[in-house]
């Protein structure tokens, strides 16, 4: 989300899936499929609390079955 001089490439790479991906939400919801983004800010850690294997599945099923907008964080974003 927030670009950063030593992970350009992946930042530049980000922007293109995120753009794509908001593309697809919007053209397949009138045939009721949804997309969606989850942003993890963090490295994924069996000891964290939002970047844990388990916390992001659990996420990722509450948004699968909730199916409510596009871009979501792991964990809230500072501003």
């Amino acid at each position: 989300m927030r670009p950063h001089p030593d992970r350009a490439g992946t930042s530049m790479a980000f922007a293109g899936e995120s753009a794509y991906a908001a593309m697809l939400h919007k053209a397949l919801a009138p045939e009721n499929i949804h997309a969606t983004q989850l942003i993890v800010p963090g490295a994924i850690r069996p000891d964290a609390e939002h970047f844990s294997p388990e916390a992001l599945a659990a996420r990722l099923y509450t948004l699968h079955t909730d199916c409510d907008g596009f871009r979501h964080y792991a964990e809230p974003m500072p501003d």
